[in-house]
Parts: C-alpha cells; structure tokens; sequence
C-alpha cells in the first residue's frame, strides 16, 4: 500500500455524505473555514498483507456518539475491500461520560439514547448486550460529547477538571471492561478538533479540551492489561497539531456543521485503519456472533445521518 491517501483514493469513487447540523441544538450561521487545509498523509501504515482474506471478515464494532456514528458512514465504503463486518452503533448526544444533563449551544438537555438521565448504568447494559450479540473483534469507541460542559451530581463541569477527570476515568475503565467483555480488541479515538459556526465560540471546540481528552484516553490504555487497548490518533490525522481545517488535498472532511465527518473522511481513516485492526486482532480472533440483539446488525449509515444536509 502506497503512504498517501490521494494513491489510495485514487482508485475510489467518492460518495456523496448528508450531514449537517446534528440535531442536538448547534446553531450554524456560516461555513466552515477551510484555513489548515494541506496534504493528508498516512504515516507508519500498517502493510496491507496484514488483511486477511481466506479468514471470515474481522467483526468491528463502532461506538460513541454522532461523530462516530458519521465516522462510520464512510467506514463502510471499504469495509468489503478490506474484508471487515462493520456495526455502526454511534448514537447522537451520547457519550461514556454523561451522567447528568449536557449543554448544548444555549442551553442544558438530556443526553440521546442509550443514555438515561442520572443513570450512567444503562449506557453500559446497552453495551453489553450489543457485545454479547456481535461479537466483535475489535471495538472503536470515538465521542466528541466527552468535551462538551455537563452536570455530575447536579455540579456543572467539563474535561479538564479535576473533579471530571477522576470521573471520566472511572468511566472509561468500566466501559473498556465491558466493551472487552468477550475478548474484543478496545480501540480508543482521540477527537478531532472542530469549528462550529456559531455566535459565540462552542468551549468543546476549544483544542486545549481535545489534548485533555486525548491525554485521559492514554492514561486508559495505559492502565488496562497488556495488549487489551490501543489509541487510534485521530486528532492527528485530521487535525494535525490541533489545528482545524475542513478539507485536505481537495477532500472535503468536515461537513457544513465543522463538527462531523464526510463519507470522504471515513474513506480516509478506512484506508489506514483496517489494516491496524487486522494486526490486533491477527491472533485474538472471538468466535461465534455477528447478531444483533433485535435483528439486523445496525446500518451503516443511521436514519439520522440521512436526514441530516451536509456541506
């Protein structure tokens, strides 16, 4: 496999992505601004032999919230290519950390489902029965809500404090637990930075957060047994140097919201994902599954997504 993504891509018909303004409450008024825009490079590529074809295909389970959910729109455009079952259960407004409400642009609401409101449980049985039914090989958690302002114990607070931190980390012990549970393979997202379009600047856009969070999720896989979980550099790749930009070599990667990620953008991670998560897995491969709880595996691309415009 070449090391730049336009080689990749060049073989590839690009999708058209449909997203906009998710609808938890973010107010648009503008574009977003391409400033930042450069080449996309894909450094210290995993060798495409790492794929295996004469295996049944690799099961990865997404979750997080929107951003994963539009993450894994353009996931799925290579999933078949590189021989990998893709179940895209990225859910808006829902996220490892919430507790108690989220501030949205002007105002506090509850989180999205499966979130419950003062029951930090519930998005965890939700895990569970989607881990116990799939299977997965490998499971990507990726959530851009973990930066927004929210309520723990009625107090309002955020990333970066101590009072959040200690919490968050309690959170994502429990959550890698459970998304390990049958002997997947736990990938962690660091969060790329965004750029709403809003009146006042949005505090999650702020990249000190994105560090923040990126330095919790390193302390997490640090912390779990050897091997068990890995970081996937996001931010990096689409945001290097904490530095927003909605394109790179004539890619459209964010959509008119400067918050969630084109088809495009998912081509891109896919190209140098899967093969990464063919080399976890390589030797931990979890038997049985491939189900759903209640029927099909989750669509590729979520019936909220496609009601959503994008730029």
């Amino acid at each position: 496999m070449r090391r730049t993504v336009p080689s990749v891509l060049g073989i590839l018909v690009a999708a058209a992505a449909v997203l906009g303004a998710l609808a938890i409450g973010l107010v648009v008024v503008g574009q977003p601004s391409t400033a930042g825009a450069g080449a996309l490079a894909l450094p210290h590529q995993v060798a495409l032999s790492a794929v295996r074809y004469d295996e049944p295909p690799l099961k990865v389970l997404l979750v997080g919230d929107s951003m994963a959910g539009s993450l894994g729109v353009g996931l799925e455009e290579l999933a078949a290519a590189y021989n990998v079952q893709l179940a895209n259960a990225g859910h808006p407004g829902c996220s490892l950390s919430m507790d108690g409400e989220i501030l949205l642009t002007y105002y506090p609401a509850s989180p999205g489902r499966p979130c419950v409101l003062d029951r930090p449980s519930a998005l965890l049985a939700a895990w569970r029965t989607w881990v116990d039914a799939f299977r997965p090989d490998v499971v990507i958690y990726l959530a851009r809500s973990d930066l927004i302002n929210q309520q723990l114990d009625g107090v309002w607070t955020h990333v970066g404090q101590r009072r959040f931190n200690a919490w968050y980390a309690s959170r994502l012990r429990a959550g890698i637990a459970v998304l390990g549970s049958r002997g997947a393979r736990v990938v962690l997202m660091t969060v790329p930075v965004s750029q709403q379009q809003t009146i006042n600047p949005r505090p999650e856009d702020n990249p000190r957060r994105v560090a923040e969070n990126g330095a919790l999720l390193r302390m997490a896989a640090a912390a779990a047994p050897r091997g068990a979980v890995s970081i996937y550099d996001l931010s990096e790749l689409l945001t290097p140097g904490f530095t927003y930009r909605s394109s790179a070599d004539q890619l459209p990667l964010r959509c008119a919201d400067g918050v969630h990620l084109t088809a495009d953008a998912g081509v891109v991670v896919a190209a140098d994902l899967y093969p990464r998560l063919w080399a976890l897995a390589a030797s931990h491969r979890v038997l049985g599954g491939g189900g759903w709880v209640h029927g099909a595996v989750p669509s590729s691309t979520p019936p909220w997504y496609r009601r959503l415009p994008c730029a």
